[in-house]
């Protein structure tokens, strides 16, 4: 058991590491409006305020934000400042029909958007993702949190006010629609484990997003949030490979997902510390330049 807890935090190692590369030159997605039209506006539906219900999933949500260590985890509300940011990324992705539900419960709407959504073969629609829908209608998200697109219905949840953690999952809606099979794509990332290399490929592509339009604040709270909420899925909860393959106590559970979270925190200051190092460095060459450039003229 021991062997295994500790090839459990060196694959968990591994897939951070990953998530470290950038997508370089940055790829956007296929644009679907002509340049002289200018993007659509992104539809946000919000849900409407209750304040015993909202009380509850602030309380509801506590957990989530602790090991991760920020407050707008789960808070259920959107910041104007995160909604232009999220915005701006479908914009400039092609993605400005992913249809946005802020603290939004809507079966009914979701079951019409799974019946609608024909870039998912039918055979996947009505089968995985009726069975998430379900999941959907009996944990609402606008009580039980959580932060999640949906290739089945082609909708992105939202309860969280954290720019890095929206974005990683509109990057994943541009995952999906990249797929030739998004169904069996999207199939695929329901399974634990599996689903860790969508989220490394959602974290790059968000850093490769953020240096591509000069967002050091998105790109350090990737590095700050993102980073220990996989260590959080791959060791312990959500996505595990602990509950997956071995059966450990409940009441180890929390532990595991602990130092899941610890290894994040520590790669995420690990990587901030570096990048700040980078930049520093590329702002004294940039001086450098400008100096001898004076001292030509």
């Amino acid at each position: 058991m021991a062997e295994y807890h500790a090839l459990r935090f060196m694959v968990l190692f591994g897939c951070l590491s990953g998530a470290g590369c950038a997508t370089v030159p940055y790829q956007f997605g296929k644009v679907s409006h002509a340049a002289n039209d200018g993007p659509r506006a992104v539809v946000f539906a919000y849900g409407k305020p209750n304040a015993p219900l909202d009380k509850l999933a602030w309380v509801v949500g506590l957990p989530s934000r602790i090991l991760p260590l920020h407050g707008g985890i789960n808070n259920h509300s959107l910041s104007q400042e995160t909604a232009d940011k999220l915005e701006s990324y479908l914009q400039d992705n092609g993605l400005e029909d992913v249809y946005v539900r802020v603290n939004q419960y809507d079966p009914v709407g979701e079951w019409q958007r799974l019946r609608d959504n024909d870039r998912v073969a039918a055979p996947w629609r009505y089968s995985v993702g009726m069975l998430g829908l379900v999941g959907y209608t009996i944990l609402p998200g606008r009580v039980f949190g959580g932060d999640l697109y949906n290739p089945f219905t082609d909708s992105l949840y939202i309860n969280s006010d954290v720019s890095a953690v929206v974005l990683g999952e509109a990057a994943y809606a541009k995952d999906v629609r990249r797929r030739k099979l998004p169904g069996t794509y999207a199939t695929i990332n329901e399974f634990p484990v599996l689903a860790l290399w969508r989220h490394v490929h959602a974290v790059n592509d968000l850093l490769g997003y953020a240096r591509e339009t000069n967002d050091w604040e998105l790109e350090r709270e990737t590095y700050r949030v993102v980073y220990p909420q996989m260590g959080i899925h791959a060791a312990g909860g959500g996505h595990t490979i602990a509950t997956f393959f071995t059966s450990i106590p409940i009441y180890g559970i929390p532990l595991v997902a602990c130092g899941g979270a610890c290894v994040g925190h520590a790669l995420g200051q690990s990587s901030i510390a570096q990048r700040k190092a980078e930049l520093e460095q590329e702002e004294s060459e940039i001086e450098l330049v400008d100096h001898a450039e004076l001292a030509q003229e």
